[in-house]
């Protein structure tokens, strides 16, 4: 059972809205299959770091998102990890 498993945050330009500000997207890839969810917030295009997958500044705004970005990001992981750990037998 070898699967690859990945995680990329991304700013989805398509979607800016008229305050310059874009969707922050999550893309999920499990063996080649994607699967891409918006996790609900947005930025201005100025402010992504694409190389870091966070939002560049050391402002609140900043700092509250790229925490919301890292826990996001933690949940997913432990979900993937509870759905593939073999089940232990009673």
């Amino acid at each position: 059972m070898n699967k690859t498993f990945n995680l990329l945050f991304y700013v989805k330009k398509s979607k800016v809205n008229s305050e310059g500000q874009a969707p922050i997207y999550l893309r999920i890839t499990i063996d080649g299959k994607i699967c891409e969810i918006s996790i609900k917030r947005t930025i201005h295009i100025s402010k992504w770091v694409a190389k870091a997958q966070k939002v560049s500044g050391s402002n609140e705004a900043a700092k509250s998102v790229n925490m919301y970005l890292k826990s996001f990001e933690q949940k997913v992981y432990d979900t993937y990890y509870s759905l593939i750990k073999p089940k232990s037998r009673s």
